[in-house]
């Protein structure tokens, strides 16, 4: 496989492989992201200031947050994410809940596993971080063992998610059509996918550029066998 097939297999997951619950007790796994810095009048939606930028990835439309106030576990919804600011609204019926500024906002994965799409979501949130920092760091460089060190990074994280992409494809048959009609639940890492295209697609026009080097050459051969070895999969 050339590395001009490569650019346009590495767009998308669902080019690459086809795809490419509000309990009252505390989620055991949570930990803090930010604080809730400014509440709305009604004292039901707010503003939270990420400060765990490496989990920002996660923290996308429709994901849950939760504050905890003593034995009580308030839960969030996440409306739109911009940045490091996140604005939530409670996730409850319950009117008489209302947020207080400066309360520390928790994520939690058992918190979010009841959503639907949301392992999937996660996967491609994952995949969506190891294209930009792939992208980063090639843009950031004209040195070829850098180049090599990156791409061989690329192929064996993309290694490492091959058995939850299969498990994945498996359980969401539907997801084949991720590319031309994702679901919404999934739109937000579709956008997301879309504004990176160019850019990736300029990363590996870079790398091919350096192809003479051996060690970047070298890199390219385990990549297209990790590409073979995930299309295998579908």
């Amino acid at each position: 496989m050339k590395i001009n097939n490569l650019i346009k297999v590495l767009l998308f997951p669902a080019i690459l492989i086809s795809l490419i619950a509000y309990g009252a007790e505390h989620a055991s796994d949570g930990y803090v992201i930010g604080k809730l810095e400014f509440t709305g009048e009604t004292g039901r939606d707010g503003i939270v200031v990420i400060n765990s930028p490496e989990k920002k990835y996660l923290l996308t439309k429709g994901a849950l947050l939760f504050v905890v106030r003593g034995n009580e576990q308030i839960n969030l919804k996440i409306d739109d994410a911009d940045g490091k600011f996140l604005r939530c609204t409670v996730n409850s019926k319950n009117g008489t809940i209302l947020l207080k500024h400066g309360e520390d906002v928790y994520y939690s994965d058992t918190l979010n596993s009841g959503i639907k799409y949301s392992d999937a979501k996660k996967i491609l949130s994952e995949l969506i971080k190891l294209y930009e920092d792939f992208i980063l760091k090639i843009e950031s460089t004209e040195d070829p063992p850098v180049i090599a060190a990156a791409v061989n990074k690329f192929s064996s994280s993309l290694n490492i998610f091959i058995p939850e992409i299969k498990r994945i494809n498996g359980k969401y048959p539907e997801l084949e059509k991720f590319n031309l009609a994702p679901p919404e639940e999934l739109k937000s890492e579709a956008a997301k996918l879309d504004v990176l295209e160019s850019r990736l697609r300029d990363a590996f026009i870079k790398v091919k550029m350096f192809g003479t080097d051996e060690n970047v050459r070298k890199a390219i051969d385990e990549l297209q066998k990790v590409l073979l070895k995930m299309k295998a999969e579908r």
